[in-house]
């Protein structure tokens, strides 16, 4: 009996996360829509002047000579006025060109903010947050080309005093050299479907660093974790306020050169995660928060699949030999690792098909959550971002 309920659970847990969630988010009545004619938050000062709200675009940068000039040749472009626009570009410690591409447009009006030696990201935001000129903060990555009406529509939101901070949609440019692309496409698209459905439902949770925005006087102070999670879910454990999904607001970024930089990148994210749980300790508790349920079911229990699945193979074996059902489940759970092994092999071999190719790239990912959580006892976290390799021909 135990077994069974524990193989129950595991395959529950599973089915719950990536599909069961999404599902309910889709089919469950606008909470957006219920509370549109809610009194606005009262205890926050977001009074300013909301025509065309005043912008600081920090652009974080490490030895980034290969992308800044087109990154701020792409900010210039924007449909956004240039008085209501401050450019700052962080170069963070950079021994290449980085700082020396960035003062040839400072005649332009982009500014550089050099430090010497390397402070990581989050000490870097630390100290330009407080000193920015604009009511919002937009961070962008230097290796993501946004669409031209992308800063617009990510400051729209705010128009509503109850948004602290809005994101905008990551697109993966699919390149063919790239082993990594198809899916990691695929999984961006999935992603958006989700932070869709959470806006539509309250509100959307973590960002992605290619384009996200927090009002200025919401700022946090930022701890050595993830940024672009830690920022928009401190403001939602303690303000109530809500995060914004703007999918009209496109950063396209291209896919990751190799499968081992993808790994190692979702490695460190989830790593991040679990360091930075004790600073949202009221994300965690029932009812405490208006995103808990959201929280515990995107992310809380993404961490805990790969042991599921490991629960659901190892109770489905034991169990086969008392019904076919388990039997017949057991072999389920074969054949798809059996699909993923040839997936693996197709890639290395720069093939790709779907049959293959898909099941390996969720096993990828799960194989990566489960490094996350080996390497989290010793907090081993590079705080001081290492940039994935990405396609130099892209965009």
């Amino acid at each position: 009996m135990a077994l069974k309920i524990i193989f129950w659970m595991a395959v529950t847990l599973v089915a719950y996360t990536y599909a069961g969630y999404p599902l309910a988010l889709t089919l469950r009545r606008s909470k957006k829509t219920r509370g549109a004619n809610a009194a606005p938050f009262s205890n926050t000062n977001l009074s300013f002047s909301f025509d065309i709200p005043t912008v600081t675009l920090i652009i974080p940068a490490h030895n980034e000579e290969r992308w800044i000039a087109r990154k701020i040749e792409n900010t210039l472009a924007l449909a956004y006025p240039r008085k209501k626009l401050e450019i700052v570009v962080a170069s963070d410690g950079s021994s290449d060109l980085t700082a020396e591409i960035v003062r040839g447009y400072e005649q332009r009006g982009v500014r550089l903010a050099a430090f010497a030696s390397r402070l990581g990201k989050q000490e870097a935001l630390n100290r330009l947050a407080p000193a920015a000129g604009g009511e919002i903060i937009v961070l962008t990555d230097a290796n993501a080309m946004l669409a031209p009406d992308a800063l617009t529509a990510l400051t729209a939101p705010f128009v509503d005093p109850r948004i602290a901070c809005a994101i905008g949609r990551r697109i993966c440019i699919v390149q063919r050299a790239s082993i990594a692309s198809p899916a990691e496409s695929l999984y961006w698209r999935y992603e958006s479907w989700i932070k869709r459905a959470e806006f539509r439902w309250h509100s959307c949770l973590a960002a992605t660093g290619q384009l996200y925005a927090v009002r200025r006087n919401l700022f946090p102070h930022v701890e050595r974790v993830g940024e672009d999670f830690f920022i928009p879910m401190k403001i939602l454990a303690t303000t109530g306020l809500r995060v914004a999904y703007v999918p009209e607001a496109v950063a396209a970024i291209p896919a990751a050169a190799t499968l081992a930089g993808e790994y190692e990148r979702k490695t460190r994210a989830h790593v991040s995660f679990l360091l930075t749980l004790p600073f949202l300790k009221e994300l965690l508790i029932p009812a405490g928060n208006p995103v808990w349920w959201q929280f515990i079911s995107h992310h809380v229990m993404r961490m805990l699949v790969p042991p599921a699945m490991a629960a659901a193979l190892v109770t489905a074996l034991l169990l086969a030999p008392a019904g076919h059902f388990y039997l017949a489940v057991l072999l389920l759970q074969i054949l798809f690792y059996g699909l993923a092994l040839a997936g693996w092999r197709c890639a290395l071999a720069n093939h790709r098909p779907k049959l293959f190719y898909f099941p390996f790239y969720f096993l990828f990912v799960q194989c990566a959550l489960a490094e996350a959580w080996l390497r989290w006892p010793a907090g081993n976290y590079a705080y001081a971002w290492q940039p994935t390799e990405r396609l130099p021909d892209a965009g």
